[in-house]
């Protein structure tokens, strides 16, 4: 790599990190993408860069796209899409730097990925949502003989309950369950939550019984000596300890405990395995249902941790084939019985007044019958 690109590219990490807060994995696969820009360009200075220099780049990751060199390792488009646009947000920068400012004005604009390839790196990829049904049944199959089967069955419950992510999952502590209040307090300054953003989730109305697990492990935990700041799933409980006990319990340093758990849960139950995350789009899809009004689905995405409404509905709450079909074609059975109500609703306007209170009286002998 040329030296004085090197140092710009330096430059541009540190801005990165201390200027826009960046943490350090987005860094390193912009980074990544950068030095692959950066080798395409050879000896030649960043100063003079031309809009062949970009089209050329991109032509070497769309290679395979547009047939050409059909033996190399074609990359997948969400790769090149967000290759295009991290070199797009450089170029933004380097324009604004000393010595630079004399680049050509719309050369970020030639970073523009084809629109095909967007289009392609855009589309949802097709995940497996597991059911309600799927996870009561998980759940069911999961044994509570040991403490550690308790916990277990306690982990699968809670992400059913709260929606929480297994990242957050594996960092919660025991104060931070509200078996009172029936709700979980996710502070970023303990739990490892998304963007670092506190939450408070209030438990789901998945029932009864899925609370009851959540419960029952928070109170066993606390029959056992367990203090608010030790780890609401320990990676290896011991019932055997007291509040003077020097025993520290551990927690999970990854997630990777928490697809074990119900991998070897859906295999007892004999459903097809999902992940963590996913029983967030379960959760979803059931707000769907649950809320009557525009504020209660509101406040349902809320208690999924997302701000705008929209990220509910495009990311989470989507609706197979199977599903839009049936909704459709219910619209349609739906219509054709509202207008046979409408049409007995206008014959009932049509009896004098007397008539109307007979046949008032009749409905509600036949409803009480």
């Amino acid at each position: 790599m040329h030296a004085p690109t090197a140092l710009t590219l330096y430059f541009y990490q540190t801005h990165m990190k201390e200027a826009r807060g960046l943490d350090a994995k987005t860094i390193s696969a912009r980074m990544r993408h950068l030095g692959q820009f950066a080798a395409s360009l050879g000896e030649k200075e960043l100063s003079k860069l031309t809009q062949d220099d970009i089209i050329g780049f991109k032509k070497t990751l769309n290679a395979t796209d547009n047939g050409e060199n059909p033996g190399h390792r074609s990359l997948a488009a969400p790769t090149v899409v967000q290759t295009c646009h991290d070199l797009k947000t450089f170029l933004e920068w380097l324009s604004k730097q000393p010595g630079y400012r004399s680049l050509q004005r719309d050369l970020a604009d030639y970073c523009t990925p084809p629109r095909r390839l967007t289009t392609i790196a855009h589309t949802p990829k097709t995940k497996h949502i597991p059911s309600a049904a799927d996870i009561i049944s998980t759940l069911n199959a999961t044994p509570d003989t040991t403490l550690q089967d308790r916990r277990d069955r306690a982990v699968i419950a809670c992400l059913f309950l709260t929606g929480v992510r297994d990242g957050a999952l594996v960092s919660l502590r025991l104060k931070h369950m509200d078996i009172n209040r029936r709700c979980l307090h996710q502070d970023a300054r303990e739990v490892k939550t998304k963007f670092s953003k506190s939450m408070q989730t209030n438990w789901f109305p998945v029932g009864n019984g899925i609370a009851a697990i959540v419960t029952d492990w928070v109170e066993e935990r606390r029959t056992f000596g367990a203090q608010d700041d030790d780890p609401l799933f320990p990676r290896t409980p011991s019932a055997v300890r007291g509040p003077n006990s020097d025993h520290k319990e551990a927690f999970w340093k990854t997630t990777s405990p928490i697809r074990q758990i119900i991998r070897k849960a859906t295999e007892a139950a004999g459903v097809q395995y999902f992940k963590p995350h996913s029983v967030r789009a379960t959760l979803a899809r059931m707000c769907l249902t649950w809320a009557r009004t525009p504020e209660e689905l509101k406040a349902l995405s809320r208690n999924l941790g997302h701000e705008n409404i929209s990220t509910t509905m495009e990311h989470y709450a989507t609706l197979s084939d199977d599903r839009q079909r049936e909704l459709v074609l219910g619209m349609s059975d739906r219509d054709a019985k509202s207008e046979e109500n409408m049409e007995l609703v206008d014959l009932i306007y049509q009896l004098p007044s007397e008539s109307r209170r007979v046949l008032k009286a009749t409905a509600q002998a036949l409803i009480k019958g």
